[in-house]
């Protein structure tokens, strides 16, 4: 199929953007694997070699993790789940059994194992092992290469403004992507929830699937156009076409420079109402510029990620401390409130020992559970941050709430550390604020309650959703049915801040729900009037806030309350939307 005609091509958009670029296919490097022999006297080191080879990919990993949580703190955590799993049996005892009883190179019999592992999970149509045998088979390249390296095909090579096309992106292959070089991708397989396409999002890299590429490597182009809002893949663009998406391209560049530009104005409503927009950050880096984007604080400071940077953090209350001075005195005299560590069996495995991890870890030991059963981690934490809330305005939030007592004994234990430092002359602040996180259906049936104990309350809408419609957010297959303004998500919002306003209490949203232009008017019209989201998307939020008329949004929202369709609760977003919003 050589041609120099235009050939448009429609998939599936997965992450947002317009690239105009140079096709690269990036072909699967095709490794021959010789079956070597080993004696028994060579075990021994072979196996040694094997377990160089696990410690390399877990450096690389490491490193690839700590980049991203740079960029994207809550991609990072895909990498980590890629780390935890160089732990598996699978990967340890199971194949030195192996190596002992084939008797050959670790290479080869890595080799074969997981060609047999892909062979009868790739038989599934389900879409979450499907995901998870893509996550094992990227870590299972990477080992491969450390045990016996060969030159392939890498994102670090790809020439520069390149659109990538590839059967499967793999999670630690898109990590590694620099925007100088890929300006977009494409694949046959993957979804919107797939990890390629969430670090995608992240990175601000267009994506698109569901294109057949093996068909397309024929074709003769020196452009291509990725339209990551449409899904449109164009090679040889007439000239016309060229120009359109230049322009679309420009225009797009042109209204983010708008949106800087108009950082200087308030959050304010059209009729007059001042909305606060907080920064939602994992890592002090993204403080750098914050303020420039109009950030009136940091909404949620999500300390866990911390730890990827510093392996030994969580148990020293020194290093925990400089680190929160530094976020302190960066964002004074603005407020800044501290999520203690949300870690879980999912999350930072290496705090866990190996009787202690969980098949399904989201339900599970987590969040303020894992911190009231490990006190001593919990204590380190809580003294580093009475120290340094000398310095600034700071808050202690607390995650995944889902009992008065958890609240109770939070605010025990952080007397006690209070009572311990002034006793010891240390100086300290005892009268920090103290919150909740609202994140399951149990915190929302007692918000009042925890309204009544508590400084402040935080709606997290990313896991209230998981866990109130039941659905693993990790699972491509439920990206359907994964929907924020579900009917029974938003009344809950509803009771959360009606229960919240007659305590006096202060409520921000600080889930995906509130860095998105579709959904601000409704919660505005919940009654919302603290929103926090990652920096990036702090100008488009401040511009929508903008354009709504409050007296609309509350009209909006008591009809969006009174149905019960999901399908027609989008509809009615929709149209609210493009009412206030032109195209570009």
């Amino acid at each position: 199929m050589k041609n120099r005609e235009e050939i448009l091509i429609r998939g599936v958009p997965v992450s947002e953007g317009i690239a105009i670029g140079v096709p690269f296919f990036l072909l699967p490097a095709e490794k021959e694997i010789p079956e070597f022999p080993i004696s028994l006297k060579e075990v021994d080191d072979e196996i040694a070699r094997y377990r160089n080879a696990l410690y390399s990919s877990r450096e690389d990993l490491t490193q690839l993790r700590d980049d991203l949580a740079m960029e994207a703190a809550d991609a990072a955590t895909i990498l980590d789940s890629h780390i935890s799993m160089l732990d598996d049996p699978l990967m340890t005892v199971h194949m030195e059994e192996k190596i002992r009883q084939m008797l050959q190179k670790p290479e080869s019999v890595f080799h074969t194992v997981m060609t047999d592992y892909e062979k009868r999970f790739s038989q599934t149509t389900n879409p979450f092992f499907q995901e998870r045998l893509v996550d094992v088979m990227d870590l299972a390249k990477r080992v491969l290469g450390h045990l016996c390296p060969s030159k392939g095909h890498s994102l670090n090579s790809v020439p520069f403004n390149s659109i990538v096309f590839a059967k499967e992106l793999i999670p630690s292959y898109t990590a590694s992507a620099e925007q100088c070089r890929v300006g977009a991708f494409v694949t046959q397989l993957g979804g919107g929830n797939s990890h390629a396409a969430l670090i995608a999002r992240a990175k601000g890299i267009p994506y698109v699937a569901c294109v057949d590429v093996a068909a397309l490597q024929d074709i003769s182009s020196r452009s291509v156009i990725v339209d990551g809002q449409t899904g449109d893949v164009i090679f040889n663009p007439a000239p016309a076409t060229l120009e359109k998406y230049k322009q679309r391209k420009t225009c797009l560049k042109t209204s983010m420079q708008l949106l800087h530009k108009e950082l200087q104005y308030d959050a304010e409503t059209i009729d007059g109402c001042a909305i606060q927009v907080y920064a939602n950050i994992g890592n002090i880096s993204d403080l750098d510029n914050i303020q420039q984007l109009g950030a009136e604080g940091i909404g949620l400071f999500r300390t866990e990620y911390l730890f990827f940077q510093n392996r030994q953090l969580i148990a020293s209350e020194e290093d925990q401390y400089h680190a929160y001075v530094k976020l302190i005195l960066a964002i004074n005299p603005l407020p800044a409130v501290i999520r203690v560590f949300d870690v879980g069996g999912d999350k930072i495995p290496e705090l866990f020992a190996e009787g202690e991890k969980e098949p399904n870890p989201v339900l599970g030991c987590r969040g303020i559970r894992f911190l009231l059963r490990h006190k001593e981690i919990f204590k380190i934490q809580l003294r580093a941050i009475l120290r340094a809330a000398i310095h600034g305005d700071v808050r202690i939030l607390l995650p995944l709430i889902s009992d008065v007592h958890e609240l109770e004994a939070s605010q025990s234990l952080l007397h006690e550390v209070a009572q311990d430092l002034f006793s010891e002359g240390i100086p300290c602040r005892g009268d920090i604020p103290i919150g909740c996180m609202i994140e399951v259906p149990s915190a929302v049936l007692i918000c009042d309650a925890l309204a009544k104990r508590s400084d402040f309350l935080s709606i997290g809408t990313n896991d209230l959703v998981q866990y109130t419609l039941g659905i693993d957010r990790s699972n491509p297959a439920m990206s359907d049915f994964f929907y924020p303004a579900h009917p029974s998500v938003l009344r809950m919002i509803k009771m959360v801040i009606t229960e919240a306003k007659r305590y006096g209490k202060s409520v921000t949203i600080c889930g995906e729900i509130a860095s998105n232009p579709l959904f601000i008017p409704l919660l505005l019209g919940l009654g919302v009037d603290q929103l926090s989201c990652s920096p990036r998307y702090i100008p488009v939020v401040k511009r929508s806030i903008r354009q709504t008329s409050l007296i609309a949004a509350y009209e909006l929202a008591g009809k969006i309350l009174a149905i019960d369709s999901t399908k027609e609760v989008s509809r009615v977003l929709m149209e609210a939307y493009n009412k206030v919003t032109e195209p570009l």
